[in-house]
């Protein structure tokens, strides 16, 4: 029963986590638990059942996550602020530039810095945390 017990606390947690690992560890606790109550087999069999079929799983679900694209560019696919436009209102120290966007003002760090001045727009290529990252408009 401890077995099945926690096979049920570690699913819980795993969906406030979401990484697959628990999720792995949850199942094998299962076949330990299924194990001790189908064929009665003693405490050591069920830690050696659960701890092998923890270890293939994580080692399956890890070689399955390498295989997987990096979601850093699922994420810009998804975010609404790239390609939009920014003013640039005044420089501040370390490069960065104070700049409005979406009625307020954020912190943005040009890729290029030939020609910023006050009151130029630029486009949002991406942000890293709550810095935008942006390229200036050609002046064409």
């Amino acid at each position: 029963m401890f077995w099945l017990i926690a096979a049920v606390l570690l699913f819980v947690a795993e969906m406030f986590m979401g990484t697959f690992y628990l999720l792995v560890v949850s199942a094998s606790f299962v076949s330990a638990g299924l194990a001790e109550w189908l064929l009665g087999t003693p405490t050591a069999v069920n830690v050696s059942i659960a701890s092998l079929f923890s270890v293939i799983g994580i080692i399956l679900v890890r070689r399955w996550q390498k295989s997987r694209p990096p979601r850093a560019r699922e994420q810009h696919d998804n975010d609404l602020d790239i390609g939009q436009t920014v003013v640039l209102e005044h420089a501040l120290p370390d490069g960065l530039w104070l700049v409005r966007y979406r009625g307020t003002q954020w912190q943005a760090q040009l890729e290029q810095h030939a020609n910023a001045k006050s009151g130029a727009q630029a486009q949002i290529t991406g942000k890293h945390g709550n810095v935008l990252h942006i390229h200036l408009h050609s002046t064409d």
